[in-house]
C-alpha cells in the first residue's frame, strides 16, 4: 500500500511560546518569508518629489504638508500607516483628518506586489511579536510609510464636529480625497498618554500649532465617538471595553481606535454610496432583544452596579426593571478577589488614585462581573456575524 501523505519537516515538542507559534504558523499556512520577486520589485521603486503645490495638485491631490500633523503609533514602530491632523472650523467645531497611506501610489492592479499581497491577505502580528508583513518592507516601512519629515502620499478622510466636539455630518468640504503630507510629530502611545494624563481631561483651550492641545482635543472627540458607539452595544471587541482599565496607555489606544473604526464606517458608506451592486459590506445588528432579556435575568444584578454595563442604553431599562422587581432593591454584594484587595491596599498606601480607581471599576477584578461580561460578549458575537 502507498502512504497517503509523506512528512515534509517536524518540530520537536517544546515549552517556550516559539515553538507553539512554528506549529500555528504551519497549521494555518501562513506565509512566513519573504517573496524575492516583490523585493526585487519593490527595491526598484522611489517616492514622488513635488516641487511646489501646482506639482502636488496637477497630480490630483491637495497639498497639506503644512499643516500640522501626527502619528501615534507603539514605540519603535517602523511601519507608520496613519496619521491626524486637526483644525478649528468657524462653527466652534472642529475638522479631523484621518490620512492613510496611499499604497496604490506604488502597487499597480495585478503586479507582482499585488497577488503576493493578495495571498497574504494581511500584515500577520505573531504572539513572538514577529510581524510577517503584506507588503515588501521597502514598502511598508519605507517609502509608503508616513515617517517623521518626509513627504508622503495618503488618502485622506475628514470628520466633522460640532461645538460640543460630537461627530457630525461633513460638510465644509469633501469627505474623501488624495493629500500630500509631512508628519510634523511621529509619536509613541506612552507620549501620547502622557500628554491625555496632563490635559486631556480638562477642557481644551485650542491654541493652532500645539501638539499638546491637538491631542487633547483628539482624545476628547474619540471619547465621544466611544459613548456613542457603546450606548448601541456596538463593536465587539475581544476584551473588556473598558473606560477603568489601568493598562498602559490606555486612552491613547482608544484615541487611535475610535478613529480607524469611525474612518472604516465613513468609507463603507462612500463606497456603497458609489457601487451599491458589487461592494460587500459586513453589517453588525443590534444584539437580539431575546437574548438581553434573557441575559438581564441572569446578571441584572451584577449590572446595576457595573460601570462597565451602565454605558450601554439598551440595557437600562432591563436593568431598571431588576432594580424594581421583588428583591431589587436589596444591596447587592460585591465579590473581589484576595489579590485586588491587596493590591487596593497598595495603591492607596501609595497615594496612587489612578490605580486605586482601575481596581475598583475595572471589571476583570470581579469575579461575577466577568461571568456577566463573557456572556455579553457571547450576545455581541452573534450579532456581529
Amino acid at each position: 500500500m502507498y502512504p497517503l501523505g509523506y512528512v515534509t519537516r517536524v518540530i520537536k515538542a517544546g515549552q517556550q511560546l516559539s515553538d507553539s507559534q512554528r506549529v500555528i504558523n504551519l497549521l494555518y499556512q501562513i506565509p512566513t518569508r519573504p517573496n524575492p520577486e516583490c523585493t526585487d520589485a519593490a527595491a526598484t521603486l522611489t517616492n514622488f518629489e513635488y516641487d511646489t503645490a501646482d506639482d502636488v495638485a496637477a497630480d490630483g491631490m491637495e497639498d497639506i504638508r503644512r499643516q500640522l500633523t501626527i502619528s501615534i503609533d507603539p514605540s519603535g514602530c517602523q511601519d507608520v500607516d496613519d496619521a491626524l491632523t486637526l483644525s478649528r472650523l468657524k462653527t466652534g467645531g472642529f475638522l479631523i483628518g484621518v490620512h492613510i497611506a496611499d499604497v496604490s501610489r506604488f502597487v499597480a492592479q495585478g503586479d507582482v506586489i499585488d497577488s503576493n499581497a493578495r495571498h497574504r491577505m494581511m500584515s500577520f502580528y505573531s504572539a513572538t511579536d514577529r510581524v510577517y508583513p503584506m507588503l515588501p518592507l521597502q514598502l511598508s516601512e519605507d517609502i509608503c510609510s508616513l515617517r517623521q519629515g518626509k513627504d508622503r502620499s495618503v488618502l485622506s478622510v475628514y470628520l466633522e464636529t460640532d461645538d460640543k466636539l460630537n461627530v457630525t455630518e461633513t460638510k465644509s468640504r469633501k469627505q474623501i480625497c488624495r493629500s500630500l503630507i509631512q508628519n510634523d510629530e511621529q509619536m509613541t502611545y506612552e507620549q501620547a498618554q502622557q500628554i491625555i494624563d496632563e490635559q486631556g481631561h480638562w477642557k481644551v483651550s485650542w491654541e493652532e500649532g500645539s501638539v499638546e492641545k491637538m491631542v487633547a482635543c483628539l482624545h476628547q472627540i474619540a471619547q465621544r465617538l466611544r459613548v456613542a458607539r457603546l450606548h448601541e452595544a456596538r463593536y465587539c471587541i475581544s476584551e473588556p471595553d473598558d473606560p477603568f482599565c489601568h493598562a498602559g496607555c490606555h486612552e491613547a489606544h482608544q484615541l487611535i481606535e475610535e478613529f480607524m473604526i469611525q474612518t472604516n464606517f465613513t468609507v463603507a458608506q462612500f463606497l456603497v454610496r458609489h457601487f451599491p451592486e458589487s461592494v460587500p459590506v459586513r453589517r453588525q445588528k443590534s444584539p437580539d432583544e431575546d437574548d438581553v432579556k434573557k441575559w438581564s435575568c441572569s446578571h441584572g444584578a451584577t449590572a446595576q452596579v457595573s460601570m462597565y454595563f451602565q454605558q450601554f442604553n439598551m440595557l437600562n431599562s432591563f436593568i431598571h426593571r431588576h432594580v424594581h422587581n421583588g428583591d431589587g432593591d436589596q444591596p447587592v454584594a460585591i465579590s473581589f478577589l484576595r489579590s485586588t484587595i491587596d493590591d487596593l491596599k497598595a495603591a492607596v498606601d501609595s497615594g496612587d488614585l489612578r490605580k486605586a480607581v482601575s481596581l475598583v471599576a475595572h471589571e476583570s477584578q470581579h469575579p461575577f462581573h466577568m461571568l456577566a461580561i463573557n456572556s455579553w460578549f457571547k450576545i455581541q458575537v452573534c450579532a456581529n456575524s
